[in-house]
């Protein structure tokens, strides 16, 4: 932020409306606020929003000024007593960004709207998890926090916004309650479409193939046998035993995807390294070798019921393995370990003919003008006309030989 006031430590962003109400403060960093009390709030709500990931997103560099990333987190706190600070309410993690790489939702459109207006996109604010598209909250309420503590949050987004003349305000991937909010507050959504695997009660793999149609299940099983009769092996090496070595050889393989690709790859060895040591066996690096050479690894999450198939990278093209170590492996082990989703993150249609789902997820936005919000409104409006029949399609493309809400638990 321009202001000197945002410079340095804690300062208020959110005057309480009456003495009871929640006062609500600028922290400049994940460090600045205590792990325990954030976690507190984060508890429950998977390990993206943990005090730890974030850490080691901002720490490494990665979520930091380099990329385009100011941490300015919100936190809520109860009024003060003679005994000082009360508890933390609620938190929010929020950053000032210059820039929108490595957000997943394309507003160029906006950018230029802006500049033909005579006016300036950036910096703007963004509530999000960096350079993870999962959904979960944006505002962390601790359980039993009283109403008002998460309206005065929202709120004080809104007052940092106009204090500091940011264009806008954007929460990326917020959960169902979050977004009712963000609505309720007047903000505009946007959809698109994620995909992820429900576990059915199965109770081992061949019941979940069972489940499948005929075609999917041969093909799915053929995949299978191709993967195994090529000689590639996979070895799983949970966080806590992750080397700088193994760290090194991911990198490799996930720089070699992303330069075919022609797309940027921001992640770093002291991201990942930080990530293992804070997350521990929650991180999982999956290698496929063949003769002993890595040729794919991939970085999973996992936590709080649901297992997150992260980032991929390959040697070559080479989709039967890519197919094996990021679905096929890991539905297998949330079959083994009573886990109910798999999330298969961000885009890929192709995740449906191997039992994913397709969901559809979210960005709330504000505009501090109003002229801006309602062109993008009428932006909004059309984008979602066209997001909202493909995301029936892909419902109807389900493989289940039963339809989805017919698939019996435990059969």
């Amino acid at each position: 932020m321009q202001s000197a006031a945002m410079a340095h430590g804690t300062v208020q962003a959110h005057s309480p409306a009456a003495p009871s109400a929640p006062a609500v403060a600028v922290v400049l960093g994940i460090s600045g606020v205590d792990p325990l009390e954030w976690d507190v709030c984060a508890a429950g709500h998977g390990p993206f929003v943990s005090h730890a990931y974030l850490r080691a997103a901002e720490d490494s560099g990665l979520a930091g000024p380099a990329n385009g990333w100011r941490p300015v987190h919100l936190i809520a706190r109860e009024p003060c007593g003679e005994a000082g600070p009360g508890r933390l309410l609620g938190a929010a993690p929020l950053y000032v960004r210059d820039r929108s790489t490595d957000e997943y939702w394309p507003d160029q459109a906006w950018v230029d709207g802006f500049a033909a207006a005579g006016g300036r996109y950036f910096p703007k604010l963004l509530t999000a998890v960096p350079f993870a598209p999962v959904t979960g909250p944006r505002i962390l309420l601790r359980d039993g926090a009283p109403p008002g503590v998460a309206d005065a949050l929202v709120g004080a987004m809104v007052s940092l916004a106009h204090r500091h003349g940011m264009s806008s305000i954007h929460a990326t991937f917020p959960d169902e309650a979050d977004r009712a909010r963000f609505e309720t507050a007047g903000w505009l959504t946007r959809h698109t479409i994620h995909y992820e695997w429900l576990n059915d009660g199965y109770r081992d793999f061949a019941d979940f193939t069972a489940a499948l149609s005929k075609h999917r299940r041969e093909r799915l099983l053929w995949e299978r046998r191709k993967v195994l009769a090529s000689g590639v092996r996979f070895r799983d090496v949970p966080g806590s035993r992750v080397s700088e070595a193994d760290v090194a050889t991911f990198l490799e393989l996930f720089d070699d995807l992303h330069a075919r690709r022609s797309t940027r790859q921001p992640l770093t060895a002291g991201f990942i390294l930080r990530l293992c040591a804070g997350l521990g066996d929650a991180v999982m690096l999956t290698f496929a070798e063949a003769g002993g050479v890595a040729v794919g690894a991939l970085l999973t999450v996992e936590g709080d019921g649901r297992l997150h198939v992260r980032n991929w990278g390959c040697r070559e093209e080479a989709r039967l393995i890519h197919f094996e170590a990021c679905y096929y492996r890991k539905i297998e082990r949330a079959i083994d370990r009573g886990l109910p989703v798999v999330d298969g993150g961000h885009g890929g249609p192709h995740k449906v003919a191997r039992g994913f789902r397709p969901k559809l997820v979210h960005a709330c936005h504000w505009f501090l003008h109003s002229n801006m919000h309602s062109a993008v409104a009428e932006g909004i409006d059309l984008h979602n006309a066209k997001i909202l029949p493909v995301f029936a399609q892909e419902q109807a493309r389900s493989p289940f030989r039963l339809p989805v809400f017919q698939n019996p638990a435990g059969r």
